[in-house]
């Protein structure tokens, strides 16, 4: 799948993604085929842009709980918008509370890794949406680094509000890429942060908010917006480095005004490289818990190869057993032979040699017990059957000596 910005859309491309209306109501199903009406319809939506399956690519597999996540994100940005809205004016974000315990409730208490899909933004929720789900990856990360419900829900809190002072940046300065924004252009960013910072009112706390809430949102807006090798985290409060982490994923990952996302491999590894800027063990956690690699998913391999995961090694999700599409070989990466040899460097970026593979047909790339047992016997027949032969050669060559 490819993103398309609604400029480049044509008649008879399929849409890779659902897209939904601000109460989670479908509008255009995964896989529906765009006509000029479609198109049009999509365009008068703001988006950035969309995802498209390309020619040969068939529809992924779309499980409920992608779908029930997608979903909440849409009700969620909603419900985000509102309690934003209401701080504005001075005015108690009554849902807001609700909405940090739905979240934590939802994705703070997860023991087992999800498929952390991306949905399409527009100019005009980019920040809600992003504030969702860098708030959701918080609860997760918290989780998987057992940190206490009340220390989540603090942190869960931040994420929602972190990003307050970017809704009062002027468009002229957010529609520019990042590289072209001037000083003076940073400096305005920094203070309209700053000033929306000062809207919670620390003093007076007229909203309710924690004290360590405002103390990991105060850490996080000192934190320089273009990465610097020489800066490093050791006086971050944990909450602060959770947040640093699932804000620069998101961002990595979700569609933006002016640059292609990335795979959630590749900002996985861009982390992993960072360790000044990115503590090792939130790193870790982000790895374990979201599900970069499930069966099914294509992949490109090193040396060129490209192939697709047909099972898991548990515990160690960039290691599975994977069918090479070339020679038709099922590599065990957890194997410390292949180790170096052949890895996982990305998710396949061409699906045109994508085939659908549902857990029935990967098993039969699978023996099962019955087949496992026979081969098992088999060879072990094999075996006995060269070691007569070597014991019969052996005492002819004794015989012929003597």
């Amino acid at each position: 799948m490819k993103f398309y910005k609604p400029e480049q859309l044509k008649a008879g491309m399929r849409l890779a993604k659902q897209i939904y209306n601000k109460q989670g109501v479908l509008l255009y199903e995964r896989g529906l085929v765009l006509t000029e009406q479609i198109i049009a319809s999509v365009q008068k939506f703001g988006l950035l842009g969309v995802m498209i399956l390309e020619p040969a690519e068939p529809l992924p597999p779309f499980s409920a709980e992608e779908q029930e996540f997608e979903q909440l994100q849409t009700t969620y940005m909603f419900r985000l918008r509102d309690s934003l809205i209401a701080i504005s004016k001075g005015q108690q974000p009554a849902d807001l509370p609700t909405l940090v315990s739905d979240i934590y409730n939802r994705f703070g208490t997860l023991n087992h890794p999800i498929a952390f899909s991306q949905m399409i933004r527009s100019n005009e929720d980019y920040n809600y949406k992003h504030a969702v789900c860098t708030a959701i990856l918080s609860a997760m990360l918290s989780h998987a680094l057992h940190l206490s419900a009340e220390t989540t829900t603090n942190l869960i809190t931040a994420a929602l509000l972190a990003d307050f002072g970017y809704l009062y940046v002027p468009k002229e300065i957010m529609s520019k890429p990042e590289e072209e924004l001037s000083s003076v252009d940073l400096l305005s960013i920094e203070q309209y942060r700053t000033k929306a910072f000062r809207l919670f009112k620390q003093d007076t706390n007229p909203f309710g908010l924690s004290e360590i809430t405002f103390t990991i949102l105060a850490e996080f807006l000192q934190v320089p917006r273009k990465e610097d090798p020489k800066l490093n985290t050791v006086g971050f409060h944990m909450q602060t480095k959770i947040l640093m982490v699932a804000d620069k994923y998101d961002r990595m990952t979700a569609m933006q005004l002016n640059y292609q996302p990335v795979t959630p491999v590749q900002a996985l590894r861009h982390l992993q490289q960072s360790p000044v800027l990115y503590d090792a063990s939130v790193v870790d956690a982000l790895s374990s818990a979201i599900a970069f690699l499930p069966i099914g998913q294509c992949v490109e391999l090193s040396a060129q190869r490209r192939g697709m995961i047909i099972s898991e090694t548990p515990g160690d999700q960039f290691h599975p057993r994977v069918l090479d599409f070339e020679t038709n070989t099922i590599y065990d990466l957890s194997s410390p032979k292949l180790r170096g040899v052949i890895e996982i460097t990305d998710l396949m970026s061409s699906m045109d040699q994508r085939y659908p593979f549902d857990e029935q047909s990967i098993r039969h790339f699978i023996p099962d017990v019955p087949l496992q047992n026979t081969t098992r016997r088999f060879r072990m027949r094999l075996e006995k059957a060269r070691k007569r032969k070597a014991l019969k050669q052996s005492r002819i060559s004794a015989a012929q000596n003597s």
